[in-house]
């Protein structure tokens, strides 16, 4: 990547070891696309005053020779408000949703 990675954390605590973890996701990310310029990371928390009663949204925006691409993963909805009890696992669902859009847009 040519810009340091962005991480910012809205309504939570963030700590060196979620950070890391971020770090690790964008790396391997960063395998599957090798233009990759930029990237931001942002958490945040809702429905709640930080964890465990509200629910982490990760918003992540991935920067390209051109193009940007933004990616959210908010599990608010349905079965998911269960499915993510902390900002670990927000973290790897939101990095998986976006690799499947990354390998989309490449064809």
């Amino acid at each position: 990547m040519d810009s340091p990675l962005e991480i910012a954390f809205h309504g939570l605590q963030g700590s060196p070891a979620l950070e890391d973890n971020i770090r690790q996701q964008v790396k391997k990310l960063e395998r599957h696309c090798k233009n990759l310029v930029s990237c931001r990371v942002t958490l945040e928390a809702s429905g709640g005053r930080g964890l465990p009663n509200g629910h982490v949204s990760v918003h992540i925006m991935l920067g390209f020779p051109g193009k940007d691409l933004a990616i959210s993963h908010d599990p608010h909805h349905g079965k998911e408000q269960r499915a993510h009890p902390d900002a670990y696992t927000a973290v790897r669902d939101a990095f998986k949703v976006a690799e499947r859009q990354v390998q989309d847009a490449k064809g």
